[in-house]
């Protein structure tokens, strides 16, 4: 069967939402976060919840690989109502990438590591919490990024946090959560190779940066570092790094992380739809980038935005969400 076409009355429903009578695909990634023993527990009560609002749930489980994508695909070839996965922001996006650019509508349920995408919805931070939300949300049409081909919710990162992912030990990550992110940071900042430089043009202006964030995610991780993004726009906000030095690493962390942006050294942040990232010289080694969370590639690639890629269902009470809750 053929990917339904988004303009078409089959898919006229998902523009008003969902609700009794629904028929909804949950896809569940069972390795997707710590505590998994608690997942089967917490998936059965999240159903009780859709259920008790009148929807049909049917549960898959999808791995860590493309096979989201795939059974995504699948679903919406197939005219279900809605697909809700549980899972992290890296689980979500390899579903995205099966529903574009069809108007059936995602929902969350975080169950991942940092849940960026959650917390940028303002979603309640636990599974149950996050079910009893879905039959009163409303669904929103957004703009994706695409770097390289590869599409993306909430940021792109080249450089650093790529290689950080890259690196990342997933027994550490099973163990410590976004505390092994923290981990894997100190190692390649501190023992691994130098950041190399690599040139960016946006805006008509050519710059070299050692680091580059392209994001609609006012979250990095657990923390609102980037107020000026805006999940529900049709730009980017991009900061990036023009130093190499470990120890201006350092501050430029704490310093975002406090709020302090406009006072570094070599650093700059701008608005842009599109930007060309390539390296300047083969004996600066790969350069990686990723997408939430994801590693995606090396450089050379384009970013850019896709307008009118995809529905999402948000909090009704979100209209421009900020951050998650566990309450």
């Amino acid at each position: 069967m053929s990917r339904p076409d988004p303009g078409t009355p089959a898919e006229s429903k998902h523009r008003n939402g969902v609700g009794p009578g629904s028929k909804a695909v949950l896809l569940l990634n069972p390795a997707a976060g710590r505590r998994k023993w608690l997942r089967p527990a917490q998936i059965s009560r999240a159903r009780k919840e859709l259920e008790s609002a009148g929807m049909a749930v049917e549960i898959q489980e999808v791995g860590e690989s493309r096979e989201g994508s795939a059974v995504a695909r699948e679903a919406v070839e197939q005219g279900v109502d809605l697909i809700i996965v549980c899972g992290g922001d890296g689980t979500i996006n390899h579903v995205v990438q099966g529903m574009v650019p069809s108007h059936v509508p995602l929902a969350i349920l975080p169950g991942g590591t940092a849940n960026m995408l959650a917390r940028e919805l303002g979603l309640p931070l636990t599974i149950e919490k996050a079910a009893r939300v879905i039959p009163t949300s409303i669904p929103r049409r957004i703009s994706l990024g695409s770097a390289a081909g590869r599409l993306f919710i909430s940021l792109a990162g080249i450089g650093f946090d790529a290689r950080v992912v890259r690196n990342l030990n997933k027994r550490w990550k099973d163990s410590f959560g976004i505390g092994s992110y923290l981990m894997e940071g100190f190692v390649q900042l501190f023992f691994g190779p130098p950041n190399p430089f690599f040139s960016i043009c946006a805006n008509g202006k050519g710059q070299q940066v050692t680091y580059l964030c392209v994001s609609k995610s006012q979250h990095y991780g657990h923390v609102r570092v980037l107020p000026e993004a805006d999940l529900f726009s049709d730009r980017f906000h991009v900061y990036a790094f023009q130093s190499q030095s470990r120890w201006r690493y350092l501050h430029y962390g704490g310093a975002i992380l406090a709020g302090r942006k406009s006072s570094l050294p070599a650093f700059i942040e701008f608005p842009t739809q599109r930007i060309a990232c390539e390296p300047i010289s083969p004996e600066e080694g790969e350069i990686y980038f990723q997408v939430d969370g994801e590693l995606a590639g090396r450089l050379p690639c384009s970013i850019e935005i896709v307008p009118d890629a995809l529905t999402i269902l948000a909090p009704r009470q979100q209209e421009h969400p900020l951050a998650g809750s566990d309450s």
